[in-house]
C-alpha cells in the first residue's frame, strides 16, 4: 500500500515538473482528466464498449458519465501530449501512418508510433487535436447523431468535425463502490417498477438481488422493499405454487423465502419455504435414471437447472430448521449430479440428461451456463462448509475456474442475452461467486469479477441502466428485459466485498 502511495506522489510530481519544463497549450493542464465533446454532434470521445483491449475502436457516444469517455492528458514534450483513457489505461492511437481516413484506436504501448498529439486552441474551450508533427486532425467521421460513429484522421481543415470541446473532470473511484451500487440499484428498481413486476422465477431472482444488497450493505431499506415484493409475489402467484409445473421455479422461490428468514427471523418466510420446497421435492424426485429431480412435470429430462437450486435450498433449509435431513437431500442430489451432470475433472456442469428414444440409452446435453455453474458452485461451497470434506472445495475451485477460464477466457461475460430466461443467468453466478470467495477465502475469481463490474458499469447508458451483455454498450432508452438489467445490479452489489478483500491481499 505504501509503494502505491509513493508512486502516486511521484506521478503527481512528474506531472507538475512537466508543466514547468514545457510550455503548455493554453487551458490544458498536464496530469488532468478531460472529456472531449465533438463540436459537430455533441457526443464524447469514447472507447467502444468500454473495451480493455488493444486495438479497440474509438467512437463518439452520448455522455453517460462513463470512464471510457474520460481521458488523462499528459504533456511529454513541447506542445506534445498523450491521452490515456481512464477506464482502460490505454493510449489514444492512430492505427496506421497518418493519412486521410486512418481509424483511431487505443494501445497500451507507450512507445508505439502515433500515440503523441498536439493540442491547439481554436476557440473558448475548443481545441483541435493533431498527430504530432503531422497535419492530420482527430475527426468525427460524420455529422450523424447516431451513437458509435467511428473517429478517424482527416487532413486538417478547421471544420467542426475536427473541433473538440475540452471539459475538465475530477478523479473518482472505479466500480464497484457502495455509491455506485446504490446508483445502479435505484435506476433499475425504479425505472422497471420492480416492486410490482409480474413473473415467477425471474421475479424470484430479482427478489434475491434485494437480499444480496442487504447482506452486503446491511441497509434495512432493502428488506422493506423485499417485504413489499413478497406480498406482491403472493398476490400474483397465490399461496400454493404447485400449479407451476417448473420445479426449478419452486426451488428459486423457496430460496428467496428461506434466505429472507435467515436475514430477518420472520417465520412466515420459513414456513412458506419449507412447505413449498417439500411439496416440490416430493413430486420431482424419482428413481428414474438412478435418482435426481425432474425439471418439469410430465417431461422426462433431469436438468442441472433444478438440481443446483434444490441443493442450495436444501442447505439453507437445513441451516434454518436444524433438520439435517435437508443436508442429506443436498448430498444425495450432489452425488447423483456428479455421476450424470458434473464433469469433476474440468468443473463443467452439463445441462441435462434424457432418454434417447432410439437407443434407449441416456444422452447428455452438454451446454453449460452461468446459471448452472453458479448454483453448483454455491452447493459445493455450502456442503464443504457443512461437512468439512475437501472434495467439495476442490469441486468448487474447478467449477469457478471452468467459468472464468473455459467459458470466458478471463474476459468480460458478454452473452446469454436471448429469450426471456437467459438474460438473468449471470446475476445468479455473481451471487455464488461472492459466496465462494467469502466462505472459502479463495481469491481466484476476484480480479475477474472486478473486471466485469468495471466494464459493465462503464457500459451503462445515461439512465444508469445496464443490459445483460456487460461488454457491449447499452443503447439509450430502457432495455427490454428488467430481468436482464438485474444482472449488472447483482454483479456490482456482489462484488463490493470482493473489492475490499482484494485490497487486503494486495
Amino acid at each position: 500500500m505504501k509503494s502505491i502511495y509513493l508512486r502516486g506522489i511521484l506521478l503527481s510530481a512528474l506531472s507538475l515538473m512537466a508543466s514547468y519544463v514545457f510550455a503548455q497549450t493554453p487551458g490544458i493542464e498536464s496530469g488532468t482528466i478531460y472529456t472531449l465533446k465533438s463540436k459537430v454532434n455533441n457526443k464524447l470521445l469514447n472507447v467502444k464498449n468500454a473495451s480493455m483491449d488493444n486495438g479497440a475502436a474509438i467512437t463518439t457516444w452520448t455522455d453517460t458519465k462513463s470512464d471510457a469517455q474520460r481521458w488523462m492528458i499528459k504533456q511529454v514534450d513541447k506542445n506534445i501530449y498523450t491521452l490515456t483513457n481512464v477506464a482502460s489505461g490505454k493510449l489514444l492511437h492512430a492505427s496506421a501512418a497518418p493519412t486521410d481516413s486512418v481509424l483511431i484506436d487505443q494501445t497500451e504501448n507507450a512507445n508505439a508510433d502515433y500515440v503523441k498529439w498536439t493540442i491547439k486552441k481554436v476557440g473558448n474551450g475548443v481545441y483541435c487535436v493533431k498527430t504530432a508533427n503531422q497535419n492530420y486532425a482527430l475527426n468525427s467521421q460524420t455529422r450523424s447523431l447516431t451513437d458509435g460513429t467511428k473517429v478517424n484522421l482527416s487532413k486538417s481543415a478547421n471544420t467542426d468535425t475536427q473541433k473538440w470541446v475540452f471539459q475538465k473532470e475530477n478523479p473518482r473511484p472505479f466500480a464497484p463502490t457502495a455509491a455506485i451500487a446504490d446508483q445502479v440499484f435505484n435506476a433499475w428498481y425504479t425505472q422497471y417498477q420492480i416492486e410490482t413486476h409480474k413473473g415467477f422465477w425471474d421475479k424470484a431472482e430479482m427478489m434475491e438481488v434485494l437480499l444480496d444488497a442487504y447482506e452486503v450493505t446491511k441497509d434495512k431499506k432493502y428488506l422493506g422493499k423485499f417485504d413489499l415484493m413478497y406480498q406482491n409475489f403472493i398476490l400474483q402467484n397465490k399461496e400454493d405454487w404447485m400449479y407451476n409445473k417448473f420445479n426449478d421455479d419452486i426451488a428459486w422461490a423457496s430460496i428467496f423465502c428461506v434466505r429472507a428468514y435467515l436475514l430477518t427471523g420472520n417465520k412466515v418466510y420459513l414456513e412458506k419455504s419449507k412447505d413449498q420446497f417439500d411439496k416440490m421435492y416430493a413430486r420431482a424426485f424419482t428413481n428414474k435414471y438412478g435418482g435426481g429431480l425432474n425439471w418439469f412435470e410430465t417431461k422426462t429430462s433431469k436438468n442441472a437447472c433444478i438440481q443446483g437450486p434444490a441443493m442450495v435450498a436444501s442447505c439453507y433449509l437445513a441451516e434454518a430448521t436444524g433438520d439435517k435431513t435437508y443436508y442429506d437431500k443436498a448430498i444425495a442430489l450432489y452425488s447423483w449430479s456428479k455421476i450424470y451432470l458434473f464433469d469433476a475433472s474440468t468443473g463443467k456442469v452439463n445441462d441435462n440428461i434424457d432418454l434417447d428414444r432410439k437407443t434407449g440409452l441416456l444422452k447428455t446435453g452438454t451446454w453449460s451456463s452461468t446459471y448452472n455453474q453458479g448454483t453448483f458452485l454455491g452447493a459445493a461451497v455450502m456442503l464443504y462448509k457443512y461437512t468439512g470434506e475437501a472434495n467439495y472445495l476442490l469441486d468448487a475451485e474447478r467449477i469457478a475456474r471452468y467459468a472464468r477460464e473455459d467459458m470466458y477466457k478471463d474476459r468480460t461475460m458478454n452473452n446469454e442475452d436471448g429469450g426471456n430466461d437467459l438474460p438473468g443467468f449471470k446475476g445468479i453466478f455473481a451471487r455464488y461467486a461472492r459466496m465462494y470467495t467469502i466462505e472459502t477465502k479463495k481469491t481466484d475469481l476476484v480480479d475477474w469479477m472486478l473486471l466485469n463490474a468495471k466494464v459493465a458499469y462503464n457500459n451503462r447508458n445515461s439512465l444508469d441502466l445496464i443490459k445483460t451483455k456487460w461488454a457491449t454498450r447499452t443503447p439509450e432508452g430502457k432495455p427490454k428485459s428488467a430481468f436482464g438489467s438485474s444482472t449488472a445490479v447483482s454483479l456490482i452489489m456482489n462484488t463490493l466485498p470482493l473489492k475490499d478483500l482484494n485490497s487486503e491481499n494486495k
